[in-house]
């Protein structure tokens, strides 16, 4: 069986992925987390992928990626070469040297020197006149504008909601088939999150704050507390921020990610030569290491499998990666009070600084309690984390997590010594653990009532299949 990294991998489901041996050659090659973009997915789609991917397995976690409230340039029927003086307006006037955009406040909330980016900062422009609709500029940096590419434009708060008529319409829909995650996208602020949350009662799915534009940097912490993962969107952060401040918030919002127990996901152009490259370049090989270094629960690829040529491919490379940074990589404790709270906490530093003192084989959680392994794996042991679980949707939850490998118990009962001897079972089945080998169990109290997980037990396999 193939080795897989302990740093996830988060592959995009699009038509280079269609096929099921494909996605189950993806699944072998380390895919454990489905994104499905929501900009290029309909009901029909969301439903065919969803029930795709739950044939492969059960036990791969699918998030929906909302589209967001992107700004888009709209009704240009060919590619146009831009320089020298462009022309945005709102409005719908047939001019056809007026560009126009889907952003309908646009003259009234620039200003004479504002800076806006088309096609990912492509093309430049900055604003010289603004005259009713149209906002006329100069073009400080040329190229070729082709239907429909982005709009950027960082300085300026946008007077628009988080959520779109069909981001609402698609999180509804993700609710009704029990998607695992949902990542919002321009999250600016806490309220933001709490509004998908009201969206999301009565289901487990879980909220992904996706990190994107100057507010969400700015307000970084309060939307870390009301979300429950995070994702460093470097593509629009990268035309929002300037480039050279990427990699410092990558790590800035890993480590305060990884301080609370809460999955961290770093995203866009990883292994982008992929997309029609068998072989990745030295220096995208470099940024999927620096990223596990920096402490990452995963790793996200988007068009490198979506469209791209190669999509096996890309997983297997970014698996070898991660695998082979990871041979380097050192217990690495971490401050902070996860939702697990201060007792669990403690229990689980100790767990993993035992690892190396007391040299054992592997951790195993047996619990369903909330942050439990959020607490386990943000200081990053080099051991496995084995959490079992009777419930496939906790399952898929903490899949996101670094280190941790999951199993299913049909039936978890009150007894905590017959739930840990099943798992213990089952992981020594499957041929992870042997006889002899010691691990360290963290489980709820065996006092009646007691709800906090306050076990923590080294033993040998052997000890408790023989008990």
């Amino acid at each position: 069986m193939k080795k897989i990294a302990r740093t996830k991998i988060v592959a995009t489901i699009g038509p280079s992925t269609w096929n099921d041996d494909v996605l189950k050659k993806m699944f072998d090659s380390g895919m454990r987390i489905a994104r499905i973009n929501a900009s290029f997915a309909d009901f029909a789609e969301l439903t065919r992928v969803s029930n795709q991917i739950r044939k492969i397995s059960p036990r791969i976690a699918i998030v929906l990626d909302t589209q967001g409230t992107k700004i888009r340039v709209k009704g240009l029927s060919k590619d146009i070469e831009v320089k020298d003086t462009l022309v945005l307006s709102s409005s719908e006037n047939p001019n056809p040297n007026i560009i126009k955009i889907t952003y309908p406040s646009l003259s009234e909330d620039v200003v004479v020197g504002t800076k806006i980016f088309l096609d990912d900062g492509n093309i430049q422009l900055e604003v010289k006149e603004i005259k009713e609709k149209n906002v006329i500029c100069d073009v400080t940096q040329s190229g070729i504008l082709k239907p429909n590419k982005t709009v950027n434009i960082p300085d300026v708060n946008l007077k628009f909601p988080l959520l779109t008529e069909k981001d609402i319409q698609d999180i509804k829909y993700a609710k009704e088939l029990k998607f695992d995650y949902v990542c919002a996208s321009f999250v600016r602020n806490k309220k933001d999150v709490l509004e998908v949350r009201e969206l999301l009662k009565d289901s487990k799915i879980k909220i992904i704050a996706k990190i994107e534009n100057r507010q969400g940097v700015e307000n970084f912490d309060e939307i870390l507390k009301e979300a429950d993962a995070i994702m460093v969107a470097r593509g629009d952060m990268g035309v929002e921020l300037p480039l050279e401040e990427v990699p410092i918030l990558q790590k800035q919002m890993i480590y305060k990610s990884r301080a609370v127990g809460k999955p961290v996901i770093v995203a866009t152009q990883m292994l982008e030569s992929m997309r029609d490259n068998r072989r990745p370049t030295r220096a995208e090989v470099s940024d999927v290491a620096n990223a596990v270094m920096d402490g990452t629960d995963c790793l996200m690829l988007s068009a490198e499998t979506s469209t791209g040529k190669y999509p096996v491919d890309a997983v297997a490379y970014m698996n070898r990666i991660a695998l082979r940074t990871e041979k380097v990589m050192r217990l690495s404790p971490i401050s902070g009070q996860t939702e697990a709270g201060k007792e669990v906490d403690e229990l689980a530093l100790t767990a993993c600084k035992f690892s190396t003192e007391v040299n054992y084989n592997a951790v195993l959680i047996v619990s369903d309690a909330n942050g439990v392994v959020g607490s386990v794996s943000r200081h990053r042991p080099n051991i496995p984390i084995y959490v079992v679980s009777s419930s496939f949707e906790n399952i898929r939850e903490n899949i996101l997590f670094n280190g941790v490998e999951t199993y299913y118990i049909k039936e978890l009962s009150d007894d905590r010594d017959n739930n840990i001897r099943l798992g213990v079972e089952k992981i020594y089945a499957s041929g992870e653990l042997e006889l002899l080998d010691k691990i360290a169990i963290i489980s709820g109290s065996s006092i009646k009532n007691k709800k906090s997980d306050s076990i923590l037990e080294i033993i040998t396999v052997k000890d408790v299949l023989d008990s």
